[in-house]
């Protein structure tokens, strides 16, 4: 099989897109655990505020796993 400049075979690919997998797994959980505990202390104990406070560590999550996915790939590319 003939690869054409610059592309990687397939079990390069899924060795780059299973560390990259990781390296956001952690990062975003670390990060959303300290956003996390920032949310709890400094918001007050009304369960909206809490709610909305949970909501917004879940979607810190989702994003910033995302994000350092797409920038570990890239960094593993080069």
């Amino acid at each position: 099989m003939d690869l054409s400049l610059g592309q990687l075979c397939g079990e390069c690919e899924s060795d780059i897109r299973r560390r990259a997998r990781r390296v956001a797994r952690w990062v975003s959980l670390l990060t959303a655990l300290v956003f996390g505990v920032n949310v709890l202390l400094r918001l007050p104990p009304d369960p909206t505020t809490r709610m909305v406070g949970a909501m917004s560590v879940v979607m810190w999550y989702v994003l910033s796993r995302q994000i350092v996915l797409r920038v570990a790939r890239a960094w593993f590319l080069r």
